[in-house]
């Protein structure tokens, strides 16, 4: 700043310089009829140019803070006696047209100075002392000169004068929306580093600078809500370094809550919610691994499927899924195994192949249930066969039913180290052929005319009474005779029964 920010312009009273009359000489008494005849007329003429053509010249605008100069030129101009009029204008040899020319140079120099006491005023109340330097100080410095040049009556350089001063001043007025604009930057920067001073400072400067900004009032509330914002903002902060980032979140939300246009707090707040997203999308795989390694499969899978959703796009959500993809299926192939070994032990073989058929459901390739299979199948069908002999022990009269038999008796005793089960039934199909293979005495009657014939033993033909031995069993005999309608009797044959079985036709046709 300089020494003229604080001084207001202000017109220059204009004095003009006393007239010098001439000294009229009394001797010359010839001439003096013919002087004060011209004297008058001059002064005539004057009156008239005064009273009706200057008025004309000068226009209401005229009259400002230098309008006790015209006024004192007209009074003086009034005032002036007919002899002094005429010995100044004889004097200094002016004329009506110079005043007239010399009063419109000065209205010129007071139309500019009307508009730059103006709008030196209009700046002033923005705050041009303190922020329009050094073009402020120059404009002022321009203006005193013109008020010199004013005093001293030379119109035309206090017309330049005034006129570089209100240049100065136009310009400054020119640049208010950059300077507004850019005192608006600060005053946002300042809110947004939480600066409250500055932010005070900078945003009275602003209203006084533009005070019709209607940013001002968005702005002012801002200003206010800095303790809010600050105070939770410092609140997440301590949150955050303590690892409890939900507080923090919840503080930096408070802090946006108190100033929504706050881009710093918004930007925390985002730098948090991604932070503890993160840490939730860590906790989450770290859960899913561990509950993979215990092998609960399906706790696992929505550990990894929630870290998913947490971070759209991860990768690692993926390949854990295809990890406890891969985990689920071994650990079923592996449970499959102990469950189709454990079968193996327990001598349930039909269980064994259908849990070695499940595993190569899964993966063709697995060797422990190719060899399984292939392992538990014939031992499946022998226990099957072994279940059944002591069942149907009564279809054993068939000869080639005994002989199957047989064979299978003689395969369960082929086998090496046979399990607890194995041996019942081993036992339990030597005693069924050993029964299948007693005779028992059976005594066949008859009418002696009736042909009998043993279904699956022999034909006995006719006969009266006949014994036979017969391994034990359900028989079936059928009889015939001619003009009778045929019988057939079921029978069974047992060691510990007495056994006799009466066959005749009786019922004629």
């Amino acid at each position: 700043m300089t020494d003229h920010q604080e001084q207001p312009l202000s017109a220059t009273t204009f004095e003009p310089a006393p007239a010098a009359i001439e000294s009229v000489d009394s001797g010359s008494g010839g001439g003096q009829p013919r002087l004060v005849a011209i004297a008058l007329a001059a002064a005539a003429v004057l009156l008239i140019f005064v009273f009706f053509i200057l008025p004309q010249l000068v226009t209401p605008g005229d009259v400002t803070t230098d309008l006790a100069d015209t006024q004192q030129a007209a009074s003086v101009s009034g005032s002036v006696t007919a002899s002094g009029d005429i010995a100044a204008d004889a004097g200094n040899g002016r004329s009506p047209f110079a005043e007239a020319q010399q009063s419109a140079v000065r209205r010129a120099a007071q139309e500019v100075l009307q508009s730059l006491l103006s709008l030196q005023e209009s700046l002033a109340e923005r705050g041009a002392a303190r922020w329009g330097e050094p073009s402020y100080g120059e404009a002022l410095g321009h203006a005193a000169t013109g008020d010199t040049a004013y005093r001293e009556r030379d119109f035309t350089t206090a017309t330049a004068e005034y006129r570089l001063a209100l240049d100065r001043l136009l310009d400054l007025e020119a640049s208010l929306p950059e300077r507004s604009e850019a005192l608006h930057d600060t005053l946002v920067a300042a809110v947004e580093r939480v600066d409250v001073l500055a932010a005070q400072a900078r945003f009275n400067e602003l209203a006084e600078m533009t005070p019709t900004d209607i940013r001002l009032i968005a702005l002012e509330d801002r200003i206010a809500a800095l303790p809010a914002v600050i105070a939770a903002l410092e609140a997440a902060a301590e949150n955050e370094a303590l690892g409890n980032l939900t507080a923090a979140v919840e503080a930096a939300t408070t802090a946006t809550r108190a100033d929504p246009a706050h881009q710093r707090a918004a930007a925390r707040l985002d730098e948090l919610r991604t932070a503890l997203t993160r840490q939730q999308f860590t906790a989450a795989m770290t859960a899913g691994y561990g509950a993979m390694g215990e092998k609960a499969f399906d706790s696992a899978e929505q550990q990894f499927r929630r870290a998913a959703k947490l971070i759209p796009g991860a990768p690692e959500p993926g390949a854990a899924l295809i990890e406890l993809e891969q985990a689920r299926t071994q650990n079923t192939l592996l449970g499959l195994r102990e469950q189709g070994a454990q079968a193996e032990r327990e001598e349930r073989w039909a269980d064994a192949v259908g849990l070695y058929q499940q595993a190569l459901e899964i993966d063709a390739l697995m060797l422990f249930a190719t060899e399984g299979v292939a392992r538990a199948e014939p031992r499946a069908d022998l226990d099957t066969r072994l279940e059944i002999m002591p069942k149907e022990r009564d279809r054993l009269i068939d000869a080639r039913i005994m002989r199957l038999a047989q064979q299978t008796l003689a395969e369960a005793e082929a086998i090496t180290n046979p399990g607890p089960r194995l041996q019942t039934q081993i036992a339990a199909a030597r005693d069924t052929l050993a029964y299948a293979s007693s005779p028992v005495a059976v005594t066949m009657t008859s009418d002696g005319l009736t042909d009998i014939t043993l279904l699956r033993v022999r034909r006995l033909g006719t006969l009266a009474e006949q014994t036979l031995s017969l391994r034990p069993g359900v028989y079936t005999a059928v009889g015939i005779r001619n003009g009778y309608r045929d019988v057939r009797i079921k029978f069974e044959v047992r060691p510990e029964q007495q056994n006799t079985v009466e066959v005749r036709c009786v019922e004629t046709i």
